[in-house]
């Protein structure tokens, strides 16, 4: 279980996201202050490819901005999805991933961003 409230380390400066809802198979986590809004969504589900089982875990943080003089209100989303077999507790994929977008100083964040591919 994930604790009642979670630090994310952002390059702009930490922000600390609280629980405000949990069912069977989720949280939801929310940060708010006057310029923006950040919401946390951890959630687990099954999924069926070819008959086959597979658990199927997704974070997702999504980020209001609010409006500003002329500027409007928008969102930026990110979120990561792991889909394998239940007995299957290996993490290596996802963890390689997120460390190549951090061992390069996020230079690989950038080409992404940038349409390189």
């Amino acid at each position: 279980m994930f604790a009642d409230t979670l630090t994310l380390a952002l390059s702009t400066g930490n922000i600390v996201v609280t629980k405000i809802n949990q069912d069977a198979f989720g949280s939801v986590f929310r940060f708010n202050d006057a310029t923006h809004e950040m919401k946390l969504t951890i959630r687990h589900s099954k999924a069926s490819k070819n008959g086959v089982a597979y658990d199927r875990h997704n974070l997702e943080l999504v980020e209001t901005i609010y409006a500003a003089g002329a500027v409007p209100e928008f969102t930026r989303t990110f979120y990561f999805v792991i889909q394998q077999l239940p007995s299957d507790t290996g993490f290596v994929n996802a963890d390689g991933i997120a460390d190549l977008m951090i061992v390069t100083s996020n230079a690989h964040l950038t080409k992404l961003m940038n349409w390189e591919s």
